[in-house]
């Protein structure tokens, strides 16, 4: 005779174990914060998500300001992966103990996997996965028949040359506001010798401020403003592509660089899942999507491309000017630094908006 009681336990025995298998093999919801607009983002993350059926990416944009005070005031709920061109508010936060350290398998005798510049990564907690120039970009209504400059001095003549066409009609970040128009301002304070002469000129041509990159390139597009100083190549290039009235420069003297960077919240409760999405950034695979997919060029030495750091490395070695991916960043997050930057700024332009 069948035990009755021996059947109940092991009904309830099975049903708990099922119940556990099936809760072991439901998806992770990797949380995924970035100051990336989704569109550029959108086909790294539909690659790794069919590569990757268990973990759903929840993405979600925020300003790199926004995401840089909702990860320090602990706000709920926290990303897995924080994502942002701004480096020193990246460097900050690693720096400030807010990121999970992520040792990548490499062979043995090698710093770093060769493909991997050892420039693109900061103390294995911050992550480098694109090599972003700023760019010059003008209306091309407005730029039509006119000589288009390759460089600052050039530019200075060109702003002087069109002046009454371009009073009114300069934009730039608010880099009050907008954490990579920041970065570009004081390190092209930094490096740059006419850095004075155009801060003259912005302000005696009532240049305009914008507090993102979709808003000054709408203006471009538009016609309201005719050209956009120092902004991110990246999405300069997608709004060219969807818009035939962008015309885009660099300038062969002095382009800067920024390095896109990727780190893993502490507070993260996916720690594998987090690794696994990085991996996937850095990878062959996840770099040529990016490469061939977005605007956001691609950092694998062994990937050589137009959208590649290779490729622009080779051609305009002279001109390209990388922030280091390096302690020297935490300068730009001293507040005294700062409050020095943008009062100077402020007092230059102060015709802004």
């Amino acid at each position: 005779m069948i035990n009755f009681r021996s059947v109940c336990l092991f009904c309830v025995f099975f049903l708990g174990t099922s119940n556990a298998l099936a809760t072991d093999n439901s998806p992770k919801t990797l949380r995924v914060f970035g100051a990336a607009y989704q569109e550029e983002m959108q086909p790294l993350l539909d690659d790794f998500s069919m590569r990757n059926p268990n973990i759903e990416i929840e993405y979600q944009w925020m300003s790199s300001e926004v995401l840089d005070n909702y990860i320090r005031e602990q706000k709920e709920p926290q990303p897995d992966i924080t994502i942002s061109s701004v480096m020193h508010l990246q460097i900050g936060l690693v720096n400030d103990g807010y990121s999970l350290e992520h040792r990548r398998e490499i062979k043995s005798g090698e710093s770093y996997p060769p493909a991997l510049p050892e420039w693109s990564q900061w103390r294995d907690e911050l992550f480098g996965f694109s090599f972003e120039p700023a760019v010059i970009a003008f209306n091309s209504s407005f730029i039509e028949g006119k000589q288009v400059p390759t460089n600052r001095i050039e530019l200075l003549s060109f702003i002087r040359r069109h002046s009454d066409e371009l009073m009114g009609q300069i934009g730039l970040y608010d880099i009050r506001t907008v954490g990579i128009g920041y970065l570009f301002w004081s390190f092209e304070r930094q490096q740059a010798r006419n850095y004075g002469q155009f801060l003259e000129l912005f302000n005696s041509h009532n240049a305009r401020t914008f507090g993102s990159s979709r808003a000054m390139l709408d203006a471009l597009s538009r016609g309201e403003i005719s050209m956009a100083y120092n902004i991110l190549g990246s999405y300069a290039r997608s709004w060219q592509k969807l818009n035939d009235n962008v015309t885009i420069t660099t300038m062969k003297d002095y382009t800067p660089v920024i390095i896109r960077t990727a780190l893993i919240n502490k507070t993260t409760e996916n720690e594998l899942e987090a690794k696994r999405f990085i991996d996937y950034l850095l990878s062959s695979s996840g770099q040529w999507v990016m490469a061939e997919q977005t605007n956001m060029p691609s950092i694998r030495s062994d990937i050589n491309i137009v959208n590649s750091a290779s490729y622009m490395r080779e051609q305009y070695a002279e001109e390209l000017k990388p922030m280091p991916l390096d302690v020297r960043l935490l300068v730009f997050t001293d507040k005294s630094k700062r409050q020095i930057v943008t009062t100077e700024w402020e007092n230059a332009l102060k015709n802004y908006d």
